[in-house]
């Protein structure tokens, strides 16, 4: 039963809330769905939690601390994102409920795929030799109440942080959303929670690119989606795929880099370079290079090279320099800690 509560609490904390605080990003959409508020929403997560952990680590602050004022901002965020759900409810549930009938075959059959590999990914969950860092930072977080203070090889206290993680909190995020879950350890988080959540969000940016691809084709959708499912399940030829880093250590942050946060950096690049008007904000564009950042230390190299040319491409395609502008900002933060890393 404790079990139990601890995984609602997960779900709350992984799920709903980052669908309800993904409401105001697109909401303005012609036909958003509650999917794409959920990649908002968790873009936004990830960025609210590089702002507060960074200087955290810096200032020394607690892991309860941080941990509160966590829980603050994204429960603020999920209540104004709610308020602004409510005036739309209904002619949002009668599109849902016009939809599901249209669902064709072939996405009900992706969808079964993709929970079959969820399944497997939790039940049979990877015991990976980059968590003897990854999770032991959660792990001695939790136990000491600190963030980036102790090693997690030796148990001493850090007389100079690691300059290749200390950009690149995403351990301690583990750590906060074990608190959260009500003391759910960090080693059953990363290896049953988060596979849950970021594959789920994986193949949602995957959709995304279907219905972008292939609009009003339902039955096209749903065999893109189902050939994305059976592409990454026989990607394990090689420890260095995607698919492989995606089915098998999808809790560490260089694998969310690359299986959700990257091609969803794509998918707003192309509708930044096709749209004329696009529909997504700006800052929705900024809050995936600072989650890009936050997740990884690659990140912060490879998602202004991303931005970058999906920016120039739309300079030449629509010649707007206020376009270019606007890119080139959203950048600024993955621009600031490159400065920052190179200089530690």
């Amino acid at each position: 039963m404790q079990m139990m509560v601890k995984g609602v609490l997960a779900g709350f904390w992984l799920i709903f809330v980052p669908v309800a605080a993904g409401i105001p990003f697109v909401k303005k959409k012609k036909d958003y769905t509650l999917g794409e508020s959920f990649l908002a929403g968790l873009l936004l997560m990830l960025a609210v939690a590089q702002l507060l952990i960074l200087p955290g680590i810096f200032r020394k602050l607690s892991l309860h601390l941080v941990t509160l004022l966590f829980a603050i901002v994204m429960g603020l965020c999920a209540a104004y994102g709610l308020y602004g759900f409510a005036g739309s409810a209904g002619s949002y549930g009668k599109r849902l409920r016009k939809s599901i009938p249209e669902i064709s075959s072939w996405m009900w059959i992706a969808a079964g795929v993709i929970l079959v590999q969820i399944g497997v990914c939790v039940y049979y969950a990877h015991m990976d030799a980059d968590d003897a860092f990854y999770v032991a930072t959660a792990t001695t977080s939790v136990h000491t109440d600190s963030i980036f203070a102790y090693n997690p090889y030796s148990g001493a206290e850090y007389a100079v942080l690691p300059r290749r993680y200390v950009l690149s909190p995403f351990p301690v995020l583990l750590a906060v959303i074990s608190q959260l879950s009500g003391g759910l350890h960090p080693a059953v988080t990363a290896h049953t929670i988060y596979p849950v959540v970021f594959l789920l969000a994986a193949y949602l940016v995957y959709h995304q690119f279907g219905r972008l691809w292939f609009a009003e084709k339902r039955r096209e959708q749903g065999l893109f989606l189902l050939f994305c499912a059976v592409i990454i399940w026989f990607s394990g030829f090689s420890v260095y795929t995607g698919g492989n880093f995606m089915l098998v250590r999808i809790w560490q942050g260089k694998a969310v880099l690359a299986a959700v946060i990257l091609p969803f950096l794509i998918y707003l690049g192309l509708a930044l370079v096709l749209e004329d008007q696009p529909e997504y904000p700006w800052l929705l564009l900024a809050m995936a290079n600072l989650a890009a950042c936050h997740v990884s230390s690659m990140g912060i190299m490879l998602a202004p090279v991303v931005t970058g040319l999906f920016v120039l491409l739309a300079l030449v395609k629509n010649r707007s320099p206020r376009r270019f502008l606007y890119g080139i900002l959203c950048c600024m933060p993955s621009l600031l800690l490159g400065g920052v890393y190179l200089c530690l």
